[in-house]
């Protein structure tokens, strides 16, 4: 008797102790660079593992062929149904090198973005479904549906506004957006570019710990993509097709990762490759230029834009093809 209790109690630590995959619903623009599509590529990568739940995919875009696109990839994964959301009227309209081919040449049954429901309702629906601290947010885009849903109210699906409802929900935001130089030169980069008002909203008023991802020179140095084109795939490939449209023209096949991180870090956290600075805030200025500031300091908002001592990026760079080559076993 004594034996089987052991055997029980040993039963139930293995699977308290087994992890569980990370909740993550994923905001992307999905028309002006590529490696949206290999971020959303490597989170499908992330679900096949059993390290990642996908629980919804939103466009912060009017491209009207940023959604399909969304649903396409989500489509070749296996994962039709994953609910997908679109910002309405009120947004950023990029044009794509890619979007509308990719849209048009791969089964999806969204059609345009504006038959996607709004971002806003997803995000509510998705988020009073979860358990409370579960939910990590990763946005590689525009922060016009993040601010948004802050400034939602009370409705069918919860009867907490924005705020509260991501406080309650939300365990932390993964944003990748700008490239933070360290109280010296402030400028305009990235997704913070187009709407600084809601970036602006989002830093100063989010409820949870931020986890900003830098660009430029730290994620051009993890060259990702080639692999795509160097693997046989049993079906033609929507990710690797948009990287060749992208692409196509700069005499290369690979392409910077600063998407890819913040995927990453949102699945797997900052360790082994990147460290993780909790020292300081993100200041954006009104017209959108923005910068790290040392001090005073933010204890919700954290920062990583540079390697872990010893580590080669271009062993990163293996490490996430890696991820991506999984994502496309069929």
């Amino acid at each position: 008797m004594r034996n089987v209790i052991v055997l029980i109690l040993l039963f139930c630590f293995h699977f308290s102790a087994v992890a569980r995959p990370i909740k993550v619903i994923f905001d992307t623009d999905m028309e002006s660079d590529v490696d949206d599509a290999g971020a959303l590529a490597m989170l499908h990568g992330f679900a096949n593992r059993g390290d990642a739940e996908i629980l919804a995919t939103i466009s912060s875009s009017l491209n009207p062929w940023s959604a399909p696109t969304i649903d396409v990839i989500n489509t070749y994964f296996g994962r039709p149904d994953i609910p997908i959301g679109n910002v309405k009227m009120l947004g950023v309209y990029r044009n794509s090198k890619y979007a509308k081919t990719i849209s048009e040449k791969f089964p999806q049954d969204i059609g345009l973005g504006e038959n996607a429901p709004n971002a806003n309702l997803v995000y509510r629906k998705v988020l009073s479904e979860q358990t409370d601290n579960s939910v990590v947010i990763v946005t590689v885009s525009y922060l016009t549906n993040l601010s948004n849903l802050l400034n939602t109210e009370a409705d069918k699906y919860s009867p907490l506004a924005g705020m509260e409802l991501v406080a309650k929900k939300v365990k932390h935001l993964v944003c990748m957006g700008g490239r933070y130089p360290l109280e010296q030169d402030p400028g305009k980069w990235g997704n913070f570019k187009p709407d600084p008002k809601a970036v602006r909203h989002v830093a100063n008023y989010w409820p949870t710990k931020i986890i900003f991802t830098t660009g430029g020179d730290f994620a051009n140095a993890i060259p990702t993509g080639k692999i795509l084109f160097e693997t046989e795939t049993l079906h033609p490939n929507p990710v690797r097709e948009a990287y060749r449209i992208f692409l196509k023209g700069w005499n290369r096949n690979y392409h910077h990762s600063a998407d890819l991180i913040a995927t990453y870090v949102a699945v797997k956290g900052h360790e082994p490759y990147f460290k993780l600075r909790k020292q300081g805030y993100f200041h954006i200025f009104k017209d959108g230029t923005h910068m790290w500031r040392i001090n005073p300091n933010n204890p919700n908002h954290h920062i990583i834009g540079e390697f872990t001592e010893g580590i080669d990026p271009l062993e990163v760079a293996s490490d996430f093809n890696r991820y991506l080559i999984q994502s496309n076993d069929k």
